[in-house]
């Protein structure tokens, strides 16, 4: 083949990969982040050590899930807030971490577990047929997100990366809120 049916070949075969790309990516592309009312997704993972945890929000407790990155800057700089509110023991929560590092960096979330003394499950999300299966189905595209959900599996709120601020500012006015009615049993 000459230089110019190389090249017509090249320019081919980008744009067909181009134009496959696109297409898949229209197939996989990502839900937006669960809003206020929306049924939250149950899901099972590993935890940081190996052991499966079923997360299934609902039966008249509610949760909270902190989505976050052992490399995240704003993650690090939010997680003494999210320790903080889960070690609130007047508080009928379930907190739940999920962690998006995947297992290849399970020595990073460990650190960052020992670091924060996080004392609430830390589960590893994972992909599978191209999808993480915790995150994905919650909408989740930046980290940390947090998803507050009532005791009927409801989601109350949901708290992309800056938002999370505003979480951790008004947490106790926010549940307040949330037990008023809303599904949670003491």
């Amino acid at each position: 083949m000459n230089r110019s049916g190389f090249r017509i070949a090249a320019v081919f075969l980008l744009l067909t990969a181009a134009a496959a790309a696109a297409a898949a990516g229209e197939a996989t592309a990502l839900r937006k982040l669960v809003q206020r009312g929306e049924k939250a997704p149950a899901f099972v993972l590993e935890d940081i050590d190996g052991r499966t945890v079923a997360v299934d929000p609902g039966g008249g407790k509610p949760s909270l899930i902190v989505f976050f990155s052992a490399f995240c800057p704003l993650c690090r700089e939010l997680a003494p807030s999210v320790r903080e509110i889960a070690s609130r023991i007047d508080r009928p929560i379930r907190v739940v971490a999920v962690n998006l590092d995947g297992r290849r960096f399970a020595g990073a979330v460990r650190s960052f577990i020992a670091e924060y003394d996080f004392r609430f499950p830390v589960l590893l999300d994972e992909i599978r047929n191209d999808m993480f299966m915790a995150s994905d189905p919650y909408g989740v595209d930046k980290t940390p997100t947090a998803v507050l959900i009532d005791g009927r599996g409801s989601v109350y709120g949901s708290y992309a990366a800056d938002r999370m601020r505003d979480l951790v500012r008004d947490f106790d006015r926010i549940v307040a809120g949330l037990e008023e009615g809303n599904g949670v049993t003491n």
